[in-house]
């Protein structure tokens, strides 16, 4: 049940479809480029929505420079992140430039948002668009989920009228759901380029992403073809035998 007193939210209208409504620095840009954006969740506009965040999937790439940087430090990584928010908005890593992805419960949706979704409030949700473009509003940070790039959360966030998003499927654990669904393009497009009897190399094949894409060149380019996994390390390596596939 959400702690959210959607009472008193404000309404306001005229928001841009792609939320350069709520670009704040520099002006004239869209959310994702900019440096610093709105995430007042006081008010949404009637062409948002408005998302009661539980977990935040950074960006892989993002986490392991947040990790470095922080000598793998929970409470610094915590501190730093909370400070990335306060100052741009969203969770934009500044080095990076990633963002990730959330999962959350649907609070509200503006009156000219709720005509292109067959969502309703209280369904659960994982966005499809970055946190680099999302405003976003973290209340506190509760803890990481150990050998993942999830954080749980307690925060708010809004989903733009362009935004897409996923609502999460009720036969699958929503921590897996939101970690497939976080590279959900990259077995869809190996779908589409991988024919068979390919040659198929895939740099990076022990990861989330790598798994499920050797998997699908696996299935397309069938007994003929031939997947090639490259990783750099060899505990990666062991795991890409113990896959047989």
């Amino acid at each position: 049940m959400t702690m959210i007193d959607i009472k008193n939210i404000t309404v306001k209208s005229d928001g841009n479809p792609f939320g350069t409504h709520r670009v704040i620095e520099p002006k004239d840009v869209l959310p994702q480029p900019a440096l610093k954006i709105d995430n007042n969740m006081d008010y949404i506009y009637d062409n948002e929505m408005l998302i009661e965040v539980e977990t935040l999937n950074i960006d892989s790439a993002s986490f392991t420079q947040l990790k470095e940087v922080n000598n793998n430090d929970e409470e610094k990584i915590k501190e730093m992140i909370l400070k990335i928010v306060e100052e741009r908005g969203k969770m934009q890593n500044p080095v990076t430039g990633s963002g990730g992805m959330l999962r959350g419960t649907v609070i509200k949706i503006g009156s000219k948002f709720k005509g292109k979704t067959k969502l309703k409030e209280g369904d659960k949700i994982a966005s499809l668009v970055s946190l680099s473009l999302t405003p976003l509003k973290i209340d506190e940070i509760i803890g990481f989920k150990e050998g993942t790039e999830q954080i749980n959360v307690k925060a708010r966030a809004i989903i733009f009228e362009s935004g897409i998003y996923a609502k999460l499927p009720k036969d699958m654990q929503e921590s897996l759901a939101l970690a497939v669904l976080d590279v959900a393009g990259a077995p869809a497009q190996t779908a589409r380029l991988v024919k068979p009897g390919d040659t198929v190399a895939i740099i990076g094949a022990a990861g989330k992403s790598g798994i499920l894409c050797a998997y699908e060149a696996k299935r397309r380019a069938g007994i003929t073809g031939k997947i090639i996994g490259i990783t750099g390390r060899d505990k990666s390596l062991q795991k890409m035998k113990d896959m047989k596939f």
